[in-house]
């Protein structure tokens, strides 16, 4: 994105913030191609989702437009927030499917994020290893949430949150070993977990 697009969605951000419901709407026309990238690096490597990337996109901004108090900063936080949003949409979609008792099939999400290896990591295990790491460590659980979910480079966590890269880093290599280890024991990690 260039800086005068840059630039423009800041703007509407503002504009957002301060109540212009068509800059809003502006915003999300601007961020559109974007969001479907995100959308679609999340259901990638999924196998039996109904959700299409169209869809996952819809259902994140519906609970956009819904939040009351709006924080973001940036085009870089606005999509990191999106991002978490997606999330959401994939992890309740993913327990709808569990629910059903004729057909549990699991769903995971893929990333290559790291030492450059594939990592294939079951969604409901990383929602509850994540949940028991932001009670923790509540910034590096939102490093590991921007890294996996949001496809934030290490650089643009860092502009969301304010830190160095270098900070930011050294976060996600403890936190990525943490969850890591967390989610080799399912059973294990859910113990102590406070809902």
């Amino acid at each position: 994105m260039s800086e005068n697009s840059q630039v423009e969605a800041k703007l509407l951000l503002d504009a957002w913030k301060s109540g212009d419901l068509a800059s809003r709407d502006k915003l999300f026309d601007l961020l559109y191609t974007e969001l479907r990238q995100i959308s679609a690096a999340l259901l990638r490597a999924e196998s039996n989702n109904s959700l299409s990337t169209g869809d996952l996109v819809n259902e994140a901004v519906l609970r956009l437009i819904q939040l009351d108090h709006i924080e973001w900063a940036d085009k870089a936080h606005f999509l990191a927030l999106s991002a978490r949003a997606m999330r959401r949409v994939l992890i309740d979609h993913a327990r709808r499917k569990g629910a059903d008792k004729r057909r549990h099939e699991k769903v995971t999400l893929v990333t290559r994020l790291g030492d450059g290896k594939q990592d294939r990591l079951d969604l409901d295990h990383l929602e509850k290893a994540l949940i028991r790491l932001s009670v923790i460590d509540k910034s590096k659980a939102d490093i590991v949430e921007l890294r996996y979910f949001g496809g934030l480079t290490l650089e643009e966590v860092g502009e969301v949150m304010g830190q160095s890269e270098s900070t930011v880093k050294r976060q996600w290599r403890v936190a990525r070993a943490w969850l890591l280890d967390a989610m080799r024991d399912p059973e294990e990690s859910g113990q102590g977990e406070q809902e």
